[in-house]
């Protein structure tokens, strides 16, 4: 993945020279017949900056450096970089807020910015990424949306050598296992109000993980992937095991010991095998406010919880080590060839990215719309994003 060193914003504008044509509808908006000439300049109200401004030639629309940037249309473009800092140092909004001298809405919308760059990143890493060369780990980590009695799970596939995260894919499901009378009785009345949700949740989830990871199996050879041993998983996967394309081993979560009794042979194996998803479950649950144990400042919408967590995995990826304890000087992405260099957050966010010029899956361009909607969430109000688009 060719990254620039330099961001957008630092280019000297008489050097700047646009690359493609912003506007969606354009034809050289992907294709590389792309006329443009420079047309003014003007000055930016936070730093009085001077930015040239540029007209296309194929269909005439205007825009500026600005717009190639991950910055464009904020009043306070100075804090994208430390919100995005603050999010993986278990942050909340109104925490950041305060440290940031700004108001807890400035920080949901960057926040949110930060979060559909990230997934516009991770899905430029897939499509970039030549060929999976080592076995997948997957598992679902379970948190809530809203309240305790709604819960989500989020399938997340890891490399098993280099720890690089691979997917991300939201499941809300029914609450299973025995439940307080008081839970019981709020779930009764969340069902009655919104209905109940379908089963088989985990299972289209794992569909669609397989759908995004089997294009970038080795040719000539099966995609190996490590699971435990939920039947979804095995449902999931059978079609393509049967086709030859797939590599199921499953490890069964051993019943639990009593405290100071050794671990069986079997809960060893299982540890081994799920160590690279189960560290990156607990990262989450350390770096993510809205994750932490009993905390106040949990997901109100998954839409919301999942770009948090796309903003968690564009940080293992490019800017964190592969591990903390013993360092590698190496990141998961230049492990896997995808970069070439640690990153920091500057440059992570150095350079729009277009969802028009990804391919993107129905869930990945659900949530960049922000069309993921929580039906417990009284207003769930749609954003439109236009300048986003």
């Amino acid at each position: 993945m060719d990254w620039p060193r330099t961001p957008v914003e630092r280019i000297p504008a008489k050097r700047f020279k646009p690359p493609f044509c912003p506007k969606r509808h354009c034809r050289s908006h992907r294709d590389h017949d792309f006329r443009w000439v420079r047309d003014g300049y003007y000055r930016r109200k936070c730093d009085r900056r001077t930015i040239p401004r540029f007209r296309c030639r194929i269909c005439n629309g205007r825009f500026s450096l600005q717009t190639f940037s991950t910055t464009y249309y904020l009043k306070r473009p100075d804090l994208l970089s430390k919100v995005a800092a603050c999010l993986v140092a278990c942050g909340a909004a109104r925490q950041v807020a305060r440290t940031l001298g700004c108001s807890h809405t400035t920080v949901v919308h960057q926040a949110n910015r930060i979060g559909r760059h990230a997934l516009l990143l991770h899905a430029d890493s897939l499509e970039t990424m030549k060929a999976i060369e080592e076995p997948l780990v997957l598992d679902h980590m379970e948190t809530f949306e809203y309240c305790q009695e709604m819960q989500l799970g989020v399938a997340t596939v890891v490399g098993s050598r280099t720890g690089l995260v691979l997917a991300l894919d939201p499941v809300p499901h029914r609450s299973g296992g025995e439940m307080t009378p008081g839970r019981a009785k709020r779930l009764h009345a969340l069902v009655e109000r919104h209905g109940p949700l379908p089963a088989g949740s985990y299972r289209r989830s794992t569909e669609r993980v397989l759908a995004r990871l089997l294009p970038k199996a080795e040719s000539g050879s099966r995609l190996h992937l490590i699971a435990d041993g939920k039947p979804s998983y095995r449902k999931a996967a059978q079609p393509h095991i049967d086709s030859g394309r797939l590599r199921l081993d499953t490890y069964l979560n051993p019943p639990r010991r009593r405290k100071h009794e050794p671990n069986s042979r079997s809960a060893v194996a299982r540890d081994r095998a799920m160590f690279p998803v189960d560290v990156l479950h607990k990262l989450i649950r350390h770096s993510n406010a809205n994750h932490k144990r009993e905390t106040i400042a949990h997901g109100r919408r998954a839409n919301a919880v999942m770009l948090r967590l796309y903003v968690l995995a564009a940080w293992v990826n490019y800017i964190k080590d592969q591990s903390v304890r013993t360092p590698r000087d190496r990141t998961p992405g230049m492990a896997a060839g995808l970069i070439d260099r640690f990153l920091d957050w500057k440059q992570l966010l150095g350079r729009r990215l277009f969802p028009w010029r990804r391919k993107l899956s129905g869930m990945d361009r659900k949530l960049y719309s922000m069309a993921m909607i929580t039906p417990a969430v009284g207003n769930n109000r749609r954003h439109d994003l236009i300048n986003a688009f």
